[in-house]
């Protein structure tokens, strides 16, 4: 049977060192050098595609361990995936008697010898083997809500709020509310986001209590006060999410926008006697990051929308995730 030509190839590579570190290369068939590569077969599993590298680049057979990255590369009709497992050190021995055109190459070399996705495969294959785990990376970068995830603690999760259905005009009256929640913003058009001590994140806001008055937006300024320590503008209305359960009653969960005028330093939630770790987010991974899918990137954008009447710029947003110092930041860093 013929292969499916819309199907991603997996091609596997096998990561040897020699005793100063070096890395083993070998030229590809379009004459760049590349970790010893080979597509797997009908007949052989990743392993054996990864081992059948090796010997035809050096004619030599690795003991290998285990995978150190997958790496998605998206290239060609049916995109690639490559498996680059770890094949651990050469001796001088073995070094000596290999065949073929290989090389080793100290890493701070790498991205100077090597095309740029090779280079990032490469040195992400050796931190991975330093740091005794597997990673997965797309053109050889960990993608960025898997990566904020593993540097800030925030755990995997499946949640319900990727299933609840996004309206931007007024809720009905026939409809309880729930919840307020909101995209808070920073001047340099990042999101302040929360993260408990379960690992859980979340958008400051809660559940409407009695002195709220049954209104959103004072929630809103409260709740961002007890989790975060936040001063805000007056929250903007930017819509509602319908939360239909299962078995309980269909209610309203509001969105709003504010920017930030103040962050003072992180203090206990009274709700959950903890101190929450504070975030700011590009507001395009915030949904990801929420667990509620691309479904809500309407919301990131009425959200983007309504904060630039502060000058809150769309375009240009720092990509990085960074943590809200402890202490807070000084009022000349936040505010219109």
């Amino acid at each position: 049977m013929n292969p499916d030509p819309g199907a991603p190839r997996l091609d596997c590579a096998a990561l040897v060192t020699d005793a100063t570190g070096g890395v083993l290369l070998a030229r590809s068939p379009d004459g760049d050098l590349r970790l010893p590569t080979s597509r797997t077969s009908a007949e052989s599993g990743p392993r054996a595609a990864a081992v059948r590298a090796v010997r035809a680049s050096t004619g030599l057979i690795p003991r290998l361990g285990g995978l150190l990255v997958c790496d998605w590369g998206g290239q060609g009709p049916g995109g690639a995936v490559r498996c680059v497992f770890d094949g651990g050190g050469i001796s001088p021995a073995a070094a000596r008697r290999r065949t073929g055109g290989t090389l080793f190459l100290a890493p701070d070399a790498l991205a100077r010898a090597l095309a740029p996705v090779e280079a990032r495969t490469v040195l992400a294959a050796l931190r991975a083997r330093r740091e005794g785990r597997t990673v997965y990376t797309e053109h050889g970068r960990p993608p960025p809500v898997p990566a904020a995830m593993d540097r800030f603690g925030i755990v995997p999760a499946v949640q319900s709020g990727g299933v609840w259905e996004w309206r931007e005009e007024p809720v009905p009256a026939s409809l309880p509310v729930r919840q307020s929640w909101v995209w808070l913003f920073v001047p340099d058009g990042r999101v302040v986001v929360y993260v408990d001590v379960a690992g859980l994140l979340g958008l400051p806001g809660g559940t409407l209590e009695p002195q709220d008055g049954a209104d959103a937006a004072a929630a809103a300024v409260r709740e961002i006060r007890e989790e975060t320590n936040i001063a805000v503008t007056p929250p903007l209305y930017i819509g509602h999410v319908v939360d239909r359960g299962v078995g309980g009653p269909v209610v309203a969960r509001v969105r709003m926008a504010a920017l930030a005028t103040a962050i003072g330093p992180a203090t206990v939630d009274p709700a959950t006697g903890t101190v929450h770790r504070r975030l700011l987010v590009p507001p395009g991974l915030v949904p990801e990051l929420c667990g509620w899918g691309p479904a809500a990137g309407a919301q990131a954008r009425a959200a983007v929308g309504a904060v630039a009447r502060y000058g809150v710029r769309s375009e240009g947003v720092c990509d990085e995730v960074e943590d809200i110092p402890a202490e807070g930041l000084l009022p000349s860093c936040a505010g219109p």
